[in-house]
């Protein structure tokens, strides 16, 4: 099944460490007993890896994401040289390439050359849809395809006989009122009918799943809910992560004030049209300076990505707020998934008006320009 791997035949053969903060998957690394100077010297030399990433599916992980069409990413990814290596699959998880590397941490999102550096390889990977267009002409953006699919899986959830939630939780369930939240995702999809262009997106581009190798260079990682969706929602739903600290003592809560700034999400979007424009002509973007403050000015093509920005945080919320209803019921990993997705669908309740008020008068000034 893994290449190179065959001579293993002994539990003390080998070293399992699991590595803590994934939600979806159980994730370990997986080393062969062997020395360290060992271990470097037939990397260094392409031989057969001495330390792999293997990755167990979550239960139930199957209704929320299609496990062919990511393995069918990460083998076009890798032709482009974009995440770790596939090495090999099993029924329920795989075995990737081990990085030498380290996870982001969350307070890593707020230093600015980070920020820059994470917003270059987001432009980088919407670019490859360039590369790999979608299969069909008109695709349905992935926020919309998962919207549908899991808002029924979520109420099948958590109104189950079955479904285990304490008696708080299930008056917040029975209070919320769902049959209003169907109608508000059909008035969301008709508010946020703009012309935020369709790229391939990664979709999860959380701390936990960004790597920083030995040389500096970032590395996004985990690409199960990737697949071809609007710019602006990639970009709202990053912004939304940095709300979240999964290592803390309450990995679950939102913390609303860590959301980015002004200067913070223009210091991002800046560096993501830098990177969008040098595409065309640089093809060596990744010497790009970190430490320096974006160059260019964007003034209309950042305003209008901003704002875009802004409204598809709404979708981000509903989203994710139903797989974690969904996952409240299936994952055997510790976090609270149900308070954490009634957290995020709160929020969209709370937040859309405040939107929907903004792109209204984005499109009244938008109307008075064109009538002068």
């Amino acid at each position: 099944m893994l290449p190179g791997w065959d001579d293993v035949s002994q539990e003390n053969e080998i070293q399992i460490e699991r590595v803590s903060g994934a939600l979806t998957n159980c994730v370990f690394f997986v080393t062969k007993n062997t020395k360290k100077e060992k271990l470097r010297d037939n990397q260094a030399k392409n031989k057969k890896p001495l330390k792999v990433v293997l990755r167990v599916y979550g239960n139930g992980v199957d209704q929320l994401c299609d496990r062919q069409k990511e393995l069918n990413f990460l083998e076009m990814l890798s032709t482009v040289k974009i995440g770790p290596k596939l090495l090999g699959i099993f029924k329920n998880g795989r075995f990737e390439e081990h990085l030498e590397s380290v996870t982001l941490k969350s307070n890593d999102l707020r230093d600015p050359p980070i920020s820059r550096h994470i917003a270059q390889r987001m432009s980088q990977l919407h670019n490859i849809i360039n590369i790999f267009p979608p299969p069909q002409e008109e695709v349905k953006p992935e926020v919309w395809v998962n919207i549908d699919k899991w808002f029924p899986l979520a109420l099948k959830t958590v109104f189950s006989e079955t479904f285990i939630c304490t008696e708080e939780q299930k008056k917040e369930l029975e209070e919320f009122n769902f049959e209003l939240l169907k109608k508000e995702v059909e008035d969301l999809k008709i508010k946020l009918f703009i012309d935020s262009p369709i790229v391939f997106a990664h979709n999860d581009t959380q701390y936990g799943n960004i790597l920083r190798l030995t040389n500096g260079q970032l590395v996004v990682v985990d690409f199960e809910y990737a697949g071809y969706n609007y710019a602006a929602f990639d970009i709202a739903n990053h912004f939304c992560e940095w709300m979240y600290d999964y290592r803390s003592s309450d990995p679950h809560k939102m913390n609303l004030s860590a959301y980015p700034n002004d200067d913070q999400q223009i210091n991002f979007l800046q560096s993501y049209l830098d990177t969008e424009k040098y595409l065309t002509s640089d093809p060596t973007i990744d010497n790009a300076n970190f430490s320096s403050p974006p160059s260019l000015t964007h003034d209309n093509s950042l305003q209008k990505l901003k704002s875009d920005v802004y409204a598809f945080t709404l979708a981000s919320h509903v989203m994710w707020g139903l797989w974690g209803l969904v996952q409240s019921g299936q994952s055997q990993i510790d976090f609270d998934y149900l308070s954490y997705g009634l957290e995020r669908l709160k929020h969209f309740r709370n937040l859309k008006n405040e939107v929907y008020e903004y792109l209204s008068f984005l499109n009244q000034e938008s109307s008075s320009t064109l009538d002068q």
